[in-house]
């Protein structure tokens, strides 16, 4: 069977603009000779469409604008797209995740998800009923078994652990499925597309059938979606694989052999180079901002948000503002002026002093008694805070805060200071991986200033201020970090595994005190296993942690 595998970037509930983008490519699909056209899991809605989902209206228009999708099909080529389905028959929402398989002017089977996912990033319960029912149906000679994304993860003889007591694929080729389609909608995180691709080519090979794969790619606000549509044959050997962090169009035959393939997961920084890229474009783009602003400390972080912003946007869409005090270094100005000029982008330099000196002064009698402390440090950063929301207001331009996830962890960021803004660039990178991603950045070229990658890190906030006086040192604290909030590690295993109980015990509980900050950031961009944001959610008031 030839098959076209559209690889979509939709707009979450722009049902006109994505139906004209499924009709647009299955036309191709059909023009170059296709027997299915295959889009990913809610490809008519967007993913996630989240509380859209309750409103009556949307879910009316939605099934609207299917039946005019399954009208627009011949009788040469099938598609398979994802909407909703609602029907009045169970108890609960009656709303369910849909694969619409029309041909022939006419819908054929609609195909609900069986597997809701409730953990992480996913709330898929609170909106959808499971499908209490699987079917195969036979088009061209072939037993099609069509599943929805989670459907897909629950092997027995791959999983030690399964999250589900049932398998709709196993129950898919009991029925007589030969050829397996799941259309998906998976966010990305790293490493997650090598176990992907070693699942599916096993369920090929276990079942002895040909599978196809198709995946969403784009960014929806802090998920990251990065394509990689995957088609084996029935020896489990990949046939075709979609471009990486962007949309694709491609056709495989599945009675063609397997031909050689570029690696399927590339190093980690370039991986997460392209996914932050690709989040801060579509971030821009489905809210229809042109231009972007940054402020340029002299740091690794704002260094890499900036640059991040100009492969995204363009030079000309891209503002910096460097914002000294008399506890910049001179090399913070020379260098993120010399980084300013690398990457031909319009800065403006706006001293601090003047207003901060202001400020002291007014809160000087009301301060009385109270010798300086972080209040000062925290004033300097909600200056800069208010310096950057006035020129994103006067000239309409996004603001993009430059955290780290070290930091973001730890608290040690500023609250309407420099958490400022509305995207957190490499708030899921830690310190550690902000500077792998520059490495490869300079690969070719110097454009990151060796200066800025070679400083000690530093907020340069009172006289001689080092991260360190504040912080274990980030190759430490990161290792810490990464065990807690991605791997769940207990406090013991992590003291025992680092040799010092006592450093963890201070470090996590700067994690867990600090909720209150994240709950109020700028959404994430989300490229590990457990990002902060809607993935992970943690009570504020607690006393657990104390323990």
């Amino acid at each position: 069977m030839r098959i076209a595998v559209c690889q979509t970037n939709p707009i979450i509930g722009d049902i006109d603009g994505n139906k004209e983008e499924i009709k647009r490519l299955y036309t191709l699909a059909s023009g170059e000779g296709a027997d299915l056209a295959v889009f990913p899991e809610l490809s008519l809605l967007g993913y996630p469409p989240l509380d859209l989902v309750e409103k009556r209206e949307f879910r009316e228009y939605a099934e609207k604008a299917s039946l005019e999708l399954a009208e627009h099909t011949n009788s040469n080529t099938g598609l398979i797209f994802g909407s909703l389905h609602e029907d009045n028959d169970n108890i609960g929402t009656n709303i369910f995740n849909s694969a619409w398989f029309c041909h022939s002017g006419k819908v054929q089977l609609i195909q609900h998800k069986t597997l809701i996912p409730n953990y992480d990033v996913f709330d898929e319960m609170r909106y959808f009923e499971s499908a209490k029912e699987t079917f195969v149906v036979e088009f061209k000679g072939r037993n099609l078994g069509i599943s929805i994304c989670e459907d897909i993860w629950n092997d027995k003889d791959y999983w030690k652990i399964r999250l589900y007591p049932e398998d709709p694929i196993e129950k898919l080729m009991k029925k007589g499925a030969n050829l397996l389609i799941n259309i998906s909608a998976s966010p990305y995180s790293y490493g997650k597309r090598e176990e992907k691709h070693e699942m599916l080519s096993r369920l090929a090979m276990k079942y002895d059938a040909d599978l196809v794969y198709t995946g969403c790619a784009g960014a929806q606000t802090d998920l990251i979606f990065d394509g990689a549509s995957m088609c084996y044959n029935r020896k489990g050997e990949l046939l075709g694989l979609g471009a990486f962090f962007r949309e694709d169009f491609f056709l495989i035959d599945t009675e063609s052999k397997a031909s050689s393939i570029h690696p399927i997961e590339r190093d980690f920084a370039e991986e997460v180079h392209d996914a932050l890229e690709l989040g801060i474009k579509d971030y821009c783009r489905k809210l229809n901002f042109k231009k972007v602003l940054v402020g340029l400390s002299g740091g690794m972080d704002s260094a890499l948000v900036v640059y991040l912003a100009v492969k995204a946007l363009g030079a000309e869409n891209v503002m910096a503002v460097l914002m000294p005090s008399q506890y910049s270094s001179g090399g913070s100005i020379t260098d993120s002026v010399k980084l300013a000029e690398n990457l031909k982008i319009n800065y403006k330099t706006i001293s601090i002093e003047p207003v901060f000196q202001s400020v002291t002064d007014v809160l000087q009698p009301a301060f009385e008694g109270k010798a300086a402390d972080i209040t000062e440090e925290n004033l300097q950063s909600r200056i800069r805070g208010l310096y950057l929301m006035a020129l994103s207001n006067k000239f309409g331009y996004l603001l993009l805060t430059t955290g780290n996830k070290s930091e973001i962890a730890t608290g040690y960021a500023t609250l309407y200071g420099d958490m400022c803004g509305a995207l957190a660039v490499i708030g899921d990178l830690y310190k550690t991986d902000v500077y792998r991603v520059a490495e490869i950045i300079n690969r070719d070229e110097e454009i990151i200033p060796r200066e800025i990658i070679e400083k000690e890190p530093s907020a340069e906030l009172r006289h001689n201020q080092k991260d360190s006086d504040s912080l274990p040192v980030y190759e430490t604290l990161d290792k810490i970090l990464k065990m807690y909030l991605e791997e769940n590690k207990e406090l013991n295993e992590i003291g025992e595994l680092t040799g010092d109980p006592q450093l963890v015990r201070r470090v996590l509980s700067m994690v867990d005190r600090n909720e209150f900050k994240r709950k109020q950031a700028a959404p994430v961009l989300r490229v590990s296993y457990k990002a902060f944001g809607y993935g992970r959610r943690y009570p504020i008031v607690q006393k657990w942690s104390r323990k």
